[in-house]
């Protein structure tokens, strides 16, 4: 560290010979280059990876993704409309759905079956209140108990639930 009393220099032309000057400019120029190569070359490691999966399991995954068939969706012909009570005044709740399957034959099995399915649905939809429907947390749980609700009636119809996935398409509280 310098003392208060001496002077500290700056070396602006950076105290280079010309001999020197050029030897540790193609230094850097090397050393740029080499590092530029060496990250290209890792970047494109990392990036292309390896083609084969790391293991079984994952092998397995994959097969289980590629083996999906594509989604067929049914609509319910006719929105469910039920009465909630509510804290001060019941309310009426309007319901258009569809489900997503994944071959004809579960599409047949809901069309064939549509009473018992919206049956069992109004059903449901009676035993719940509007302040519970209100809340996000509330609808997302009538989605997941209306899922539930499909599969049961269906399995004890056909052996099958075949529904995957509700799909509110429409949902109206007055």
């Amino acid at each position: 560290m310098a003392q208060d009393d001496q002077d500290l220099e700056l070396d602006v032309d950076g105290g280079e010979d010309s001999e020197g000057g050029k030897s540790s400019k193609k230094l850097i120029i090397i050393i740029a280059a080499a590092v530029l190569l060496l990250g290209g070359g890792a970047a494109a490691f990392f990036l292309m990876g390896d083609s084969e999966p790391a293991s079984e399991e994952q092998a397995a995954d994959e097969e289980v993704v590629e083996e999906k068939a594509p989604a067929i969706y049914v609509g319910v012909p006719n929105a469910i409309t039920a009465n909630l009570p509510g804290d001060r005044k019941s309310r009426t709740v309007q319901i258009k759905l569809s489900f997503m399957v994944r071959s004809s034959e579960a599409k047949q099995n809901i069309k064939q079956h549509m009473p018992q399915i919206k049956n069992d649905i109004l059903m449901l939809l009676s035993q719940k209140n509007a302040q519970e429907l209100k809340t996000p947390e509330g609808y997302d749980k009538l989605k997941e108990e209306t899922l539930t609700t499909v599969q049961d009636t269906l399995t004890k119809l056909v052996n099958d639930p075949t529904v995957e996935k509700v799909l509110f398409v429409s949902f109206v509280m007055q």
